[in-house]
């Protein structure tokens, strides 16, 4: 992404003023040009970050609120690996990680078609985040000692819910790549009627010319 003039000149003035501060202060000419160098690339890259960030990556969607929304569902995922860090049955730490992986290769579609924030955001919400209390607090039951009164019944319909907890993570994934098919529909359909309608013009013509020459 290319940096807007405004910003281009600000970094220029910045470090030409950077330059001309260590001039009037220690008036070693290299120096305050290596100092003024600095200071225009800093700005620099604090404003191309700046503009980037603030670039739409969809209708009403900055590239700062994608990277939010990705940053929050990560910390969720990191949470839960931590969690399970403690547990001893490798087989729940297997479906945990499963639950992980499922809910990044979101956040990487959504990456690819930022179009899909909606749903993506709607899967924290109402499914990440709720799964995370659930496997925060599965791990720390099950390694309290002593155990409380009924904890094992819980810690056993927490692990049948896992299953459950992956089909709807697949089902949330599904209509990310549904949407896909029908974009790709819609384009597919756009691109036969403007060929269609080329087609069209041309005819025409061809049919004009065919009948002149009889």
């Amino acid at each position: 992404m290319k940096m807007s003039t405004k910003s281009r000149v600000f970094s220029i003035i910045s470090g030409v003023a950077v330059f001309v501060l260590l001039m009037f202060v220690i008036s070693i000419i290299e120096v305050a040009l290596i100092g003024g160098v600095i200071g225009w690339l800093v700005v620099t890259l604090l404003m191309n970050k700046k503009e980037k960030d603030g670039s739409l990556v969809a209708e009403g969607l900055t590239r700062a609120d994608l990277e939010n929304t990705i940053k929050s569902g990560r910390k969720l995922t990191a949470g839960m690996r931590e969690a399970v860090k403690k547990l001893s049955q490798a087989e729940i730490c297997h479906e945990v990680e499963d639950l992980c992986r499922i809910a990044e290769s979101m956040f990487e579609l959504l990456r690819k078609d930022p179009n899909d924030i909606r749903v993506v955001k709607q899967f924290i919400t109402y499914y990440l985040e709720p799964t995370h209390k659930i496997i925060v607090k599965y791990a720390e039951l099950a390694t309290t000692r002593p155990m409380p009164a009924g904890a094992v019944e819980t810690l056993e319909r927490t692990e049948k819910s896992l299953k459950n907890m992956r089909l709807t993570f697949l089902q949330q994934k599904e209509k990310m790549l549904a949407n896909d098919v029908i974009d790709l529909d819609t384009e597919i359909k756009v691109f036969e009627t403007l060929a269609g309608n080329m087609k069209t013009k041309k005819n025409p013509k061809n049919e004009s010319s065919t009948g002149a020459g009889r």
